[in-house]
């Protein structure tokens, strides 16, 4: 509309600049020809050649109009993409209505002779899928990818059929080629995540975070990252097939060096980290990230990473914890986890304190579990009755109000 009328404002401005030009000097035009002569003004002459222009232009476009509803071949081609039109709509509304026969003659047909023929294939293969013919379905899917720009659409809708059908390893195959031919298309991205997350592929989900965080921002890939990371330090750390402690700290280490710079300060994959590197004897190790991160971020998760180091003297690793208490009294998850370090120093009376203060703090479970099987290691059964009665009487209220004997 703008270039319209920008068209039209400057054709005004030339007439009228014409014009003037011509009505302070008309000009004289004289053909000679043989003995043919003609004169005229030169302003009569622009005129005439600018309608004779038009002119043609008029009839040209008359013309052409007149040659294709007269063209046989043409008028037949528009007729068919018509009946095309209306059997892809027809078939679409009967498709909703669950007249699948039916539905799928009419769809074959328009994406023979239509104008849309990539969604009549897509609607076809729907039908026969809804029927179970996985030959015809294929054959759908096979014409569908032949149309223009048609490979994506059907590669898509060949992988969520085959994670209907319980096989997320085609799934993962078609995906994969797609994400290559459509690296930017956001809903191929995130079911190809889905697939990966879904066979625990953390590696190959990892190296394609970079893509989802181009097509579908950062919330979304920094949580599947997340949770990929997570996963993949987990996996290596269990990983079955070997039992030297040492190796599989080391490829530990190495794997934490290609963890993004923000995660290494999350508190949770740090504190999974750190009690992996804890189990396989890199105490030291994990006392000092436990204690740089707590440092930067206090987390409740970090503390019982101290519960699983063993090549770390019990001493130690009470001095850092009562250390803690002394910002953070009352700290449950310090305060169980300082009961079972005493415990491992043989501290008894140290434990019993800490579990009684996790006890009275916040009604722990874990500190009245770990505080009645103290009492009863010191045989003391009368208050190890009365920590699981207030275990039970804990319990009791979290207990639906029903009628009892």
């Amino acid at each position: 509309m703008k270039k319209a009328l920008l068209l039209i404002v400057v054709v005004l401005l030339a007439a009228t600049f014409l014009g003037r030009w011509m009505a302070a000097d008309s000009g004289y035009l004289l053909v000679i020809r043989d003995q043919w002569r003609l004169e005229s003004t030169l302003g009569f002459a622009l005129l005439a050649l600018i309608l004779g222009a038009v002119a043609l232009i008029i009839l040209t476009l008359l013309g052409n109009l007149a040659w294709n509803l007269a063209e046989p071949v043409r008028a037949t081609r528009r007729f068919r993409r018509g009946v095309a039109r209306r059997r892809l709509k027809s078939g679409f509304i009967l498709l909703m209505d669950g007249e699948l026969d039916k539905a799928e003659r009419l769809l074959t047909a328009a994406g023979r002779d239509g104008d849309w023929p990539l969604v009549a294939w897509l609607l076809a293969a729907e039908c026969a899928r809804q029927r179970g013919d996985g030959e015809a379905l294929e054959e759908y899917l096979q014409n569908a990818a032949k149309s223009r720009r048609g490979d994506s659409f059907s590669g898509l809708m060949r992988a969520r059929f085959a994670l209907d059908d319980g096989r997320p390893a085609a799934a993962h195959r078609e995906l994969k080629g797609l994400v290559e031919k459509a690296p930017g298309n956001k809903r191929i991205l995130a079911l190809y995540a889905d697939v990966l997350e879904r066979e625990r592929d953390w590696p190959a989900l990892c190296a394609l975070a970079p893509r989802l965080r181009r097509a579908l921002g950062d919330a979304y890939a920094a949580r599947r990252e997340r949770r990929a990371w997570l996963a993949r330090v987990q996996q290596l750390a269990q990983k079955p097939g070997f039992n030297d402690g040492d190796s599989r700290a080391r490829e530990l280490r190495d794997l934490w060096k290609q963890v993004p710079s923000a995660l290494k300060q999350d508190p949770a994959m740090v504190a999974r980290y750190a009690g992996f590197l804890a189990q396989l004897g890199e105490g030291s190790r994990a006392l000092s990230l436990v204690k740089e991160q707590l440092e930067r971020d206090w987390d409740d998760r970090l503390p019982p990473v101290l519960e699983a180091i063993d090549d770390v003297s019990p001493d130690e690793l009470l001095q850092n914890l009562e250390k803690w208490l002394v910002d953070r009294p009352g700290n449950a998850a310090v305060l169980v986890t300082a009961g079972r370090v005493a415990l491992k120093a043989r501290l008894w009376g140290k434990a019993q304190n800490f579990f009684e203060a996790a006890a009275n703090s916040s009604q722990s479970a874990t500190a009245l579990a770990e505080l009645s099987r103290l009492y009863l290691a010191l045989g003391d059964q009368v208050k190890a009755a009365k920590v699981l009665e207030r275990r039970v009487a804990e319990l009791d209220g979290q207990l639906p109000d029903l009628p009892l004997p």
